[in-house]
């Protein structure tokens, strides 16, 4: 072989030494392989990084198996590897496996374990799973607290439901404040995932452990700390909570609040002396944690007490090499795409640098209409969109379907991105070709903060029924009451209505906070209003199983028996739909049990074809005639022996021959 051929293959193997790292496909290529839905491309790209240990990857291989898309549709893989990732912290992945455990889906049903992922996703902030993990929680302690034998269990029971009354009388009759459920969590662990602040001060004033852990290695003050309960982190170190105890993650309670930029807590546990150094499993610190998000404001204070924040490794790769590997990956995936672009949705500041040096147009449009800003508002690649922007890049120039920088940003949950676009000049007024702007976008992917940053710009909310909704029936179900506020003050309309006659206070009724309820109604014209169906405020409170909103409709003044279009009344609703809790909550505001609705039904016939034993119980306990037919001549137990419900037809038996006996009476 002649030595210019020698020469030719040492390069080559020298090329093919250095350029792996970048020749590599990423987590990005497989995201954009996913949106030209090139399935089997991903999945293909997907594998070895979530073998090597990517949660992101793992979570979307997950998903891929479970959608059956570029693989064969396969559970117990998606379970696999969902887990893999759950466990690296990954608060999408936490959130979908306590879905797969509480519905059975690729693992085995255990609420408990449904119970344990909820509780991690929601320690993050994931809003579904703290929904979930309050539902598990109630159903398992549907019984009457006044009606507990055992006084531990109505203690866990007052917990659970909030009564602090009936809580403090067991606690002074000498009820421990450390017991545990038959799950093995402590009670005080309870009203901090709650957030109850009054009822953990009455369980550590009683002498409850601050430092009680359940089987997972959670405690009060790393939960507190996760939710941004800084009063409750305080009383919690007052009452002599550790600060040094990790999660399974090795998380300290200091490293949970500060990657989620709590300042007010992360300065409530620096005055409990809480390390700042402590490394978790994967040598990560709380300044290291907040800087990824980033939150500059709790870097600079943990910084101030000492923390310090390890300086970036260079990635080992050349310009040049960097730039030869970029112009090897135009085809594949990236076919048709500019270097700039590439560089751009790659992270590689720079690369980017030396491409605009060069003369790239900051400007250009790829085949998909996207600038370079717009890709890297998307990723979230904020270093490169101040180079882009001081490189002559426009702020407001949107792709094709509308969507500008800025939009894309909020969009994304991109913070940092939205603040340095925004100081750039971006217009916070500027909508897509959905006529949703940057502001309804952030409402709609429940990113609060981005929300707050705009309408401090003077932003306002739109009016417009996009998609079918206002910006503030969206923000009802999502966002804190202070930001509901502040889109009202914006110039959102709490009475404009949908096609089905529904409001931005109809929307509350189920997921929303019952200090937003309060205040809307307080700002309502008139709350008695009808959809097109007939059904009522209160008919849809019920219906979604708001036991706190129901109370507050009824105090408010609606009528507790009003019926809609198909005579259904709030408490037929509610015990349809086995929302035990809100059939109490109805009883007690002196609900009418007997009432029928057009086809015949009760509220208890109702509970009974929904197989809710719970709210049978309370039904009958409220005196419901269990002799009333419906249309089709049927009775309750005519319709429980349908079911084929043993646990109804024994209460309803059991009823009937109590009934007989206090007859003889």
């Amino acid at each position: 072989m002649n030595s210019p051929v020698k020469y030719f293959f040492r390069i080559v193997l020298v090329l093919s030494m250095l350029l792996p790292e970048v020749m590599a496909a990423s987590l990005a290529d497989a995201k954009m392989a996913i949106r030209a839905q090139d399935y089997n491309q991903a999945v293909k790209i997907l594998k070895p990084l979530a073998s090597n240990g990517n949660r992101e990857a793992q979570y979307q291989l997950a998903v891929m198996y479970g959608n059956g898309q570029g693989a064969s549709k396969d559970k117990s893989k998606a379970a696999h590897w969902m887990t893999q990732s759950a466990k690296q912290g990954y608060k999408r992945a936490q959130y979908s496996l306590g879905v797969f455990y509480e519905e059975g889906s690729g693992v085995k049903a255990d609420s408990k374990k449904a119970a344990h992922w909820y509780s991690a996703a929601s320690k993050q902030g994931h809003r579904n799973a703290e929904k979930r993990l309050q539902k598990i929680r109630s159903a398992a302690s549907a019984a009457l607290i006044d009606t507990s034998t055992d006084p531990e269990e109505a203690l866990l029971l007052a917990v659970s439901k909030g009564d602090i009354t009936f809580a403090r009388q067991l606690l002074s009759k000498g009820v421990s404040p450390d017991i545990q459920d038959k799950h093995k969590r402590p009670v005080l662990l309870d009203a901090v995932t709650l957030k109850d602040d009054a009822m953990v001060t009455l369980l550590l004033k009683h002498g409850a452990d601050a430092n009680a852990a359940d089987e997972y290695g959670d405690r009060p003050l790393m939960i507190a700390a996760s939710s941004n309960k800084t009063s409750m982190v305080s009383e919690l170190l007052k009452h002599g909570a550790k600060v040094s105890y990790k999660d399974a993650n090795g998380n300290t309670a200091m490293m949970l609040a500060a990657a989620k930029g709590y300042d007010k807590t992360v300065s409530a546990l620096l005055l409990g002396r809480s390390p700042v150094n402590t490394k978790n499993r994967k040598g990560e610190t709380a300044i290291m944690l907040a800087a990824k998000k980033p939150h500059a404001s709790t870097v600079k204070l943990l910084e101030r007490h000492g923390a310090v924040l390890p300086a970036t490794q260079q990635d080992g790769l050349s310009v040049k090499q960097k730039l030869a590997a970029i112009n090897s990956a135009s085809t594949g995936i990236y076919k048709n795409w500019q270097p700039l672009m590439i560089a751009v949705w790659r992270g590689q500041t720079d690369v980017t640098a030396a491409l605009l040096k060069k003369g790239a147009d900051p400007d250009q449009v790829d085949h998909d209409s996207h600038t370079p800003l717009t890709r890297a508002a998307l990723q979230g690649h904020d270093k490169i969109i101040g180079q882009l922007i001081n490189n002559g890049a426009s702020v407001n120039l949107a792709d094709n379907d509308g969507k500008t920088p800025l939009i894309w940003a909020a969009e994304q949950g991109r913070e940092e991105s939205v603040m340095i676009l925004l100081a750039a000049g971006a217009d916070v007024r500027l909508q897509d070709k959905k006529h949703r702007s940057a502001l309804s976008h952030s409402l709609l992917n429940q990113h609060e903060s981005i929300s707050k940053l705009l309408l401090d710009k003077g932003v306002r909310p739109s009016n417009s029924l996009n998609s079918g909704k206002t910006d503030l029936m969206i923000a009802v179900t999502t966002m804190s009451t202070a930001t509901v506020k502040r889109l009202v003050s914006a110039g959102a309309d709490i009475t404009i209505q949908d096609a089905s006659g529904h409001d931005a206070l109809w929307y509350a009724m189920g997921a929303a906070e019952a200090e937003t309820v309060d205040y809307l109604i307080r700002n309502h014209a008139d709350i008695n209003n009808e959809d097109t169906k007939g059904h009522t405020l209160l008919h849809q409170a019920a219906k979604l199983g708001n036991a706190k909103v129901v109370s507050l409709m009824i105090e408010s003044g609606l009528a507790v028996d009003v019926k809609a279009l198909d005579g259904n009344t709030p408490l037929m609703m509610a015990a349809s739909r086995g929302n035990s809790e809100t059939v109490n909550v109805l009883i007690s505001m002196k609900a009418d049990v007997n009432l029928k609705n057009n086809i015949g039904n009760t509220a208890l016939m109702l509970a009974v074809i929904a197989k809710d034993a719970d709210s049978v119980r309370l039904l009958l306990e409220a005196g419901t005639d269990i002799d009333i037919r419906n249309n089709k001549r049927e009775q309750a137990i005519n319709l429980a022996e349908s079911a084929e419900d043993e646990k109804i037809m024994e209460l309803i038996r059991k009823h009937k021959s109590e009934k007989k006996l206090f007859g003889v009476f």
